[in-house]
């Protein structure tokens, strides 16, 4: 089963990363948003589980170097969960040939690539991805990413700081709020098909302006209760 690897949500303001924070902290979940990453035009910054994460984006200028799809429906007034991406064992070329053969739209497979200060180096981060269109009833698309060879544990002193240190070591179970449920689980199940493999991931009617739902992995001993994030509600699971 392909399991999560990140969520892409996209914010307003640093107003919003603020407001995050206190959210966060008061609920017991590491977050340091001074620690992220910044290129042209946009900022971000993780919240990190484990090797899952949420990637917080704030475009602050219309110029930007984000990526162009993104940029357009954030210029365009979107916000919130923008992606739900899942990590890939399989080569990542031989999978978007399939989904394209099968009829969905994906992108090409593409790495990220960071412009660094005043665009004088350019950082090529160890992965690929592609993304597909939007979910039926719901903003958000499906990624896939596959990591290069040995990236993870390269990366793995840079995920801080970490819900592990706390007790929350992962993200699972994630479950979609669409507008038309019937049509978003058959797009799923379809994919699945095309694919051969199960994700992880189901689809419920819409409630109110919650877009996404998660489980966190909670040990029992963390008082961790739960806590909202922009469209994104994480609810502890208990190991």
């Amino acid at each position: 089963m392909l399991e999560i690897d990140h969520v892409v949500i996209h914010i307003d303001s640093s107003k919003n990363v603020d407001e995050f924070k206190h959210h966060l902290d008061n609920a017991g979940v590491p977050f340091e948003p001074a620690w992220g990453k910044k290129s042209k035009g946009f900022k971000i910054s993780n919240i990190w589980f484990g090797m899952q994460y949420f990637e917080i984006v704030n475009i602050v200028k219309s110029k930007n170097l984000w990526l162009p799809r993104w940029a357009k429906r954030h210029a365009k007034g979107e916000r919130g969960t923008f992606c739900i991406l899942f990590k890939l064992q399989s080569p990542i070329s031989d999978l978007q040939k399939k989904l394209s053969d099968g009829g969905y739209r994906v992108t090409e497979p593409e790495r990220t690539t960071f412009k660094g200060f005043l665009g004088l180096f350019e950082k090529t981060l160890p992965w690929r991805f592609f993304l597909t269109s939007k979910i039926p009833g719901t903003n958000i698309e499906l990624g896939f990413i596959e990591y290069d060879a040995g990236a993870e544990e390269q990366i793995k002193p840079y995920l801080v700081p970490n819900g592990s240190d706390v007790g929350l070591t992962g993200l699972s179970r994630p479950v979609i709020y669409s507008e038309d449920p019937i049509n978003a689980n058959q797009w799923i199940t379809d994919l699945q098909l095309i694919i051969g493999r199960k994700i992880s991931l189901s689809v419920v009617e819409s409630l109110n302006h919650i877009a996404l739902r998660i489980n966190v992995k909670t040990s029992k001993s963390s008082p961790f209760s739960g806590v909202g994030i922009s469209d994104v509600m994480l609810l502890p699971n208990y190991d």
